[in-house]
């Protein structure tokens, strides 16, 4: 089961990718005004992404699928259309808001544990894979211009990620070629001492 602290740099890291939009979906207070709540935000967030990660049936995708706008733009405390006059949802804040992260994440693991499929648990990278895609094509839906929203999708499958122990793969390392002269001059192969004893 995620830690309360797994769930709580989950929670930030989330918000702070989620609170990046504000400038594409509507102008907002900047962050920490107007009562904004890194530990509310982030978590609001992360169970969008968990929703996603359980929602591994064709039906269940798609319906999560057709929600995702909507529920990111109650976790940043934004208007959702078709919703006006409605009365806001209260959040719960600091660590109360984190309680049903760490709920959800712990049934997601039960779930992957228990459903008589051995080999499910290993599948769940390639689940959040998917989601990742889907809420960057929902982000792109909102407006937010396709780099941005890929790097927010990237940042909120890397915090979700983080409650099960999963981090993305380090980039590969790029090594440069020696310069072509360099490869001329140099001998390609070290000397052959054993011949110079023997003869």
């Amino acid at each position: 089961m995620p830690t309360d602290h797994a769930c709580q740099s989950a929670a930030e890291s989330a918000a702070q990718a989620l609170d990046s939009l504000r400038p594409f979906l509507q102008p907002g207070p900047p962050r920490g005004a107007d009562g904004f709540d890194d530990w509310a935000t982030g978590a609001a967030a992360l169970l969008v992404v968990l929703a996603g990660l359980q929602a591994d049936r064709p039906g269940e995708l798609a319906l999560w699928h057709s929600h995702i706008g909507d529920q990111l733009h109650e976790a940043l405390g934004l208007p959702v259309a078709g919703a006006e006059g409605l009365r806001p949802v209260l959040r719960s804040r600091g660590w109360d808001a984190l309680a049903p992260v760490q709920h959800k994440a712990r049934e997601l693991l039960t779930d992957l544990a228990g459903d008589g499929r051995p080999g499910r648990p290993v599948e769940l990278p390639r689940q959040l894979d998917l989601v990742e895609d889907a809420c960057a094509g929902a982000l792109r839906r909102m407006t937010v211009p396709p780099e941005a929203a890929a790097r927010c999708a990237a940042a909120f499958a890397e915090a979700a990620g983080s409650l099960f122990g999963l981090h993305p793969a380090p980039p590969p390392r790029y090594t440069p070629s020696p310069p072509a002269a360099a490869q001329a001059t140099a001998s390609p192969l070290p000397p052959d001492w054993t011949t110079g004893i023997l003869f």
